[in-house]
This record gives C-alpha cells, sequence and structure tokens, in this order.
C-alpha cells in the first residue's frame, strides 16, 4: 500500500531527476524547426491576396508558425463528434423577443 511519504519521495525523486537532466531529450531534438510547407503556402497565398496589408517576408513565416501552432488544436475539434442529443449553449434570435407565458 503506498503512502503520501512514499508518494513525496518518488516526486523528489522524479523532480530531482528532470532537473539533474537526466529526463531531458537529445539537443538536436530541440532544435528550432521552421513552419511546414502547406503553412508556408497558405501564408504566401495571403500575402499575394492581400498586397494592402503589406505583409513582409518574416511576418509571412510567423503568420505560417501559426498556422502550423494551430494545426493541432483544429485536429481535436475535427475528432470530436456530437451527437443528437447534443444542444447548442444558447439560441440567438434576432429581433424582439416575445413572451410565451
Amino acid at each position: 500500500m503506498t503512502t503520501r511519504k512514499s508518494f513525496i519521495s518518488a516526486a523528489a525523486v522524479a523532480a530531482a531527476a528532470g532537473l539533474s537532466g537526466l529526463g531531458d531529450a537529445p539537443a538536436s531534438a530541440a532544435a528550432p524547426k521552421g513552419p511546414s510547407a502547406t503553412a508556408l503556402a497558405i501564408a504566401k497565398s495571403l500575402q499575394q491576396t492581400m498586397p494592402a496589408a503589406h505583409l513582409s517576408d518574416e511576418l509571412v513565416k510567423k503568420i505560417a508558425g501559426d498556422i502550423d501552432g494551430y494545426a493541432s488544436t483544429a485536429a481535436d475539434f475535427r475528432k470530436a463528434t456530437l451527437h443528437n442529443w447534443d444542444e447548442p449553449d444558447f439560441v440567438f434570435t434576432a429581433g424582439p423577443v416575445e413572451l410565451l407565458i
């Protein structure tokens, strides 16, 4: 049976291993990777279709990085499925509300 004392000592060992660098990934994996080719193509098409925005190449790379950053969030949203009993949190009506009393 585990106790608080054994849990705290295991947590301390894990923290010490993390601080000493035993749990670190190799340095080559930590090297920053640029945005994907797809994200760069999307950002460059934005630059070409909106010349009035004056998007520099540096800003296009930042936009491409943001696109890559939100790709995992979008994939998570696509995984979610709705069922017939799922209802919206609110219902918007444009116009005056009539009381149904």
